[in-house]
C-alpha cells in the first residue's frame, strides 16, 4: 500500500527538463540499435507486428495521461494528453523507420536529435504545468524514508539509554518506525529520554519521537515512531466522499501527527471537544456533523447556543428548498432537532433522555446496535458552557443522559471554551465523557482541566494554528497507554464568502450531497419525544424564529401553535403526531386586549366589536367560525382559566425560587477579591488533586503573595482545603477531601 505508485513522476531537480528528454532519446535510440543488431545478425523482423504494437502503445499512453489528469483544468489536461500522443508517436515513427532501413546512418541519428531538440521546450511547459503536483508528491514520499539502525544505536548510547537493540525501521505514513529490544533502560526510562534523542539527531521537530508499547506486549519490546512528515502544518482537506457509513465503526476526523488517521466510534461513547475561540472547534463540528450525516443509522439532535450560527449552514438548502444534483427537492432537514434557546435546550433534553428510558423498558436487556429502522441519537452541543452554567434544568438532564443514554444508543458530543466544571457542568459530566479532544489554548495551565492526569505531557497552548489537537480515548488513557495524542482535523471552508465578495456555499453543498441518507427516527422513539414537541420542531413558528430571522424567510402558512416548555401545546393538551394545528384556526378574534381586559373585570361589559361581513362564507359544519361561535367561545374560556391558573402558579414558584436563590447567593457568596469566585471554580474542578497556588496565581493574572494570601483566607473561613505538601502543597475544595 505504501509502494511507489505505478504513475510516479521524474525527480524534480532544477535540470530535469533538459536532462530527461536527452534520456528518452537515448533510450529510443538505444531501442533502434537494437533492431538493427537483431537485423545485421539475419534475424527477420516482424514489421507488421512492430507497427501494431507501436499503435497500441501510443494509444495506450495517451488514454493513461488523460486518466491521470482528470483533477486538473480542461485545458491542461488535453495539453498534456497532447504532448504524450506527440512524442510517443515520434518515438514510434523512429523505431518503425529503422526497422525497414537502419538505425546506423547518420540521417536517423540527425533525426533523432532534432526530434529532441523540437519537443524538450514543450516538455518544458508539460512539466511547468505539472510542479505543484510533482513538488507535493516528492515531499509526501521525502517523509518516509528508513532510519539509520546504527546512526540511532549511537544516539540511544549517548543519551544514556543503556541496552537498546534497534531493529529493522519500517516505513509509515508520516515517517518511519523502529522496532526497539530492551535489555536495561526500561520503557518509562526511555520515555523521559525522547526529547534528548531529538535533540542530538538534530534534523527532527520536537515532537516527532514517540514511543508505544509493542504489539506483543512484553516489557523488552516496543517502537519507535518518528515523524517527519510535519502533519501539524499542514491543510487536510475534507475528503469529498459521500458515500453512506454506519455509526458501527469507527469515523476518520483527520490524521494523527504520525500520518495515521485520526478514527473515533461515536457508537456509546460521550465526547467532550475543548478550545478557545478560534481553535477550530467550529471546524471540527462541521467535520463531524458532515460524517454523521452521512451514516444511514444515526440521525442528530444539535443544541447551538450560538445562535444556530452552526446549525443554519445546514438547514439553508432545505429551508429555502434547494434541489440536488438529480433534480430532487430537498424537503427535509438533514438535522433533525436544533435547538438554539436554553428553553428548547431543555425541552430537547428531556426528549432525549425520554427515548433513553422508552428504549430501556422496550429492551430485553444488553444494549441497543443502532440500525436505519432504529437509529442512534446523537446530542450534538455547541457552546456547552453558556447552557451549563445557567440553566440548572439542562444539567441536571445533561447528567442523566450521559449515565443513562449510552446502552440505548442516545450519546453526546459536547464542544465548550474551557474544561472547567462551570462550563462542562461539574465534575459528575467530566467523569462521564470517554474521548476528550484539547484544541489550542492561549495558556498552558488550561491543560490541567482539559487532560488533568497527563498535565505535564501536552501543552495546549504550543499547538500550532487552527484544527490542531490532543485526543484521548479509553486506550491511550488506560495503564501503559500512550496518553493524548497529537494530530490534525480534516478542513471544512465554513466561510460564507470568497475573497472577492462573492457568496461561497461549501457547507450547505455538503448538506445537498447528504440529505437523503439519514433516516428518520423510529416511530416508537417519535413517540417518547412527542410530549416535549417533537412533532412541532419545526412548525412552531417561534421555536425556529431564529432560523427564519437569519435566512430571510417568511413564516409559512399553516404552522403550529407555539409548544410550551412542558411539552404541551399553547391551547392544553399535547399535540397528537403528524398534526401541526394551524395558526388562526381560531379567527377572526377579539384582540389580546380583549381578553386580558376581561379577565381583570369579569362582570365588565365587553367592548363591542365590528361584526364580520355579511358576505363571509360560513366554515364547515354550519357554524360561522367567529367570535361570537358557541364552541369558540367555550374554547377560549377554557384556554382563558387553563392560562390564568398557568400564570399564577408561575408566578408564585418563580418569586419562592427568586428568594431561595437571593438567600442562597447572599449565604455562598465567598468574601475576599473578586477573582476569588473563578480560583475556587478551578480549584473545585481539579478534584482532589488540588492546584498549587503558582497555577492559579497563573491563572487569574496577579501575583503569588496576593493571591496566597486570598487563598489563605478563604481557608480559614473553610470555602478550601490547604495540603500541606511541602514543595507540592495544594488547595483542594472541601467537597473532595
Amino acid at each position: 500500500m505504501l509502494s511507489r505508485p505505478s504513475n510516479h513522476e521524474p525527480i524534480p531537480w532544477r535540470h530535469g527538463v533538459v536532462s530527461t528528454p536527452l534520456f528518452t532519446a537515448a533510450t529510443v535510440y538505444a531501442g533502434g540499435l537494437g533492431l538493427g543488431l537483431a537485423a545485421d545478425a539475419g534475424t527477420a523482423l516482424p514489421l507488421g507486428w512492430i507497427g501494431v504494437g507501436s499503435l497500441t502503445g501510443i494509444a495506450a499512453a495517451a488514454t493513461s495521461r488523460f486518466i491521470r489528469t482528470s483533477g486538473q483544468s480542461k485545458f491542461r489536461r488535453w495539453f498534456h494528453t497532447g504532448f504524450t500522443a506527440t512524442w510517443t508517436s515520434a518515438a514510434y515513427a523512429w523505431i518503425n523507420w529503422t526497422a525497414h532501413g537502419s538505425p546506423w546512418t547518420l540521417a536517423s541519428a540527425a533525426v533523432v536529435g532534432a526530434a529532441t531538440a523540437a519537443l524538450t521546450p514543450f516538455y518544458a511547459i508539460d512539466r511547468g504545468l505539472r510542479a505543484e503536483e510533482i513538488a507535493a508528491q516528492w515531499a509526501t514520499e521525502a517523509g518516509t524514508g528508513y532510519g539509520d539502525r546504527a546512526e540511532w544505536a549511537r544516539l540511544f548510547e549517548e543519551v544514556g539509554a543503556k541496552g537498546v537493540e534497534v531493529g529493522k525501521s519500517q516505513r509509515t505514513r508520516g515517517g518511519y518506525a523502529m522496532p526497539l529490544r530492551l535489555t536495561s533502560t526500561s520503557f518509562e526510562q526511555l520515555l523521559t529520554m525522547l526529547p534528548a534523542l531529538e535533540t542530538r539527531k538534530g534534523d527532527i521537530r520536537p515532537g516527532s519521537l514517540r514511543l508505544v508499547r509493542s504489539e506483543s506486549g512484553l516489557a523488552s519490546e516496543a517502537m519507535l515512531h518518528v515523524t517527519t512528515r510535519n502533519v501539524l502544518a499542514e491543510t487536510i482537506d475534507l475528503p469529498g466522499d459521500s458515500h453512506p457509513l454506519t455509526i458501527r465503526e469507527p469515523l476518520t476526523l483527520g490524521l494523527l501527527e504520525s500520518g495515521e488517521p485520526i478514527e473515533i466510534l461515536f457508537r456509546q461513547v460521550s465526547i467532550m471537544i475543548a478550545g478557545m475561540k478560534g481553535s477550530g472547534k467550529s471546524v471540527l463540528l462541521h467535520v463531524i456533523i458532515s460524517l454523521l450525516t452521512r451514516c444511514t443509522d444515526a440521525v442528530i439532535w444539535m443544541i447551538d447556543m450560538a445562535q444556530g450560527n452552526t446549525a443554519k449552514r445546514w438547514l439553508r438548502p432545505w429551508a429555502q428548498q434547494w434541489k440536488d444534483t438529480d433534480g430532487r427537492l430537498i424537503d427535509r432537514p438533514i438535522l433533525d432537532w436544533v435547538a438554539t434557546d436554553p428553553a428548547e435546550a431543555v425541552r430537547l433534553l428531556n426528549a432525549a433522555l425520554a427515548i433513553a428510558d422508552g428504549r430501556a423498558r422496550r429492551m430485553k436487556g444488553g444494549k441497543i446496535q443502532p440500525k436505519e429502522s432504529e437509529p442512534a441519537v446523537i446530542v450534538l452541543s455547541d457552546e456547552n458552557s453558556d447552557l451549563m452554567a445557567w440553566t440548572p434544568e439542562a444539567l441536571k438532564a445533561k447528567i442523566r443522559l450521559l449515565k443513562k443514554g449510552r446502552k440505548a444508543a442516545v450519546d453526546v458530543v459536547d464542544a465548550v471554551q474551557r474544561g472547567t466544571g462551570p462550563n462542562t457542568g461539574g465534575g459528575e459530566v467530566d467523569s462521564q465523557y470517554d474521548i476528550t479532544i484539547g484544541m489550542r489554548f492561549a495558556k498552558k495551565q488550561e491543560g490541567q482541566f482539559v487532560f488533568p492526569g497527563h498535565y505535564q505531557q501536552v501543552d495546549l497552548a504550543k499547538l500550532p494554528g487552527k484544527g490542531a489537537l490532543y485526543i484521548l480515548d479509553q486506550a491511550r488513557a488506560q495503564e501503559g497507554g500512550i496518553g493524548p495524542e497529537r494530530g490534525k482535523v480534516y478542513f471544512a471552508n465554513d466561510e460564507d464568502e470568497h475573497a472577492d465578495g462573492t457568496a461561497r456555499h461549501d457547507i450547505e453543498e455538503l448538506a445537498v450531497a447528504r440529505w437523503d441518507i439519514r433516516p428518520d427516527l423510529d416511530q416508537a422513539a417519535q413517540e417518547d419525544a412527542a410530549p416535549f414537541g417533537y412533532h412541532e420542531r419545526w412548525s412552531d413558528p417561534e421555536r425556529i424564529a431564529w432560523l427564519l430571522d437569519a435566512l430571510g424567510l417568511p413564516t409559512p402558512a399553516g404552522t403550529g401553535a407555539r409548544t410550551a416548555a412542558d411539552g404541551t401545546s399553547a391551547a392544553g393538551g399535547n399535540t397528537a403526531p403528524g398534526q401541526a394545528g394551524g395558526i388562526g384556526t381560531l379567527t377572526p378574534i377579539k384582540p389580546i386586549e380583549y381578553y386580558i381586559d376581561k379577565a381583570k373585570n369579569p362582570q365588565a361589559e365587553p367592548p363591542q366589536e365590528p361584526t364580520a361581513p355579511a358576505t363571509e362564507p360560513p366554515t364547515a359544519g354550519g357554524s360561522s367560525g367567529g367570535e361570537e361561535d358557541p364552541q369558540v367561545a367555550a374554547a377560549i374560556a377554557r384556554a382563558l382559566a387553563e392560562f390564568e391558573r398557568i400564570t399564577e402558579q408561575a408566578a408564585e414558584t418563580a418569586a419562592d425560587e427568586e428568594a431561595a436563590a437571593d438567600e442562597e447567593a447572599a449565604a455562598a457568596a465567598p468574601a475576599g477579591p473578586e477573582w476569588l469566585p473563578t480560583a475556587i471554580d478551578a480549584i473545585e474542578s481539579a478534584g482532589a488533586m488540588g492546584m498549587k497556588p503558582a497555577a492559579i496565581a497563573d491563572l487569574v493574572g496577579r501575583d503569588r503573595k496576593t493571591v496566597r494570601e486570598a487563598l489563605k483566607a478563604a481557608a480559614e473561613r473553610g470555602e478550601l482545603v490547604y495540603r500541606d505538601r511541602g514543595p507540592h502543597s495544594v488547595y483542594v475544595h472541601p467537597d473532595h477531601p
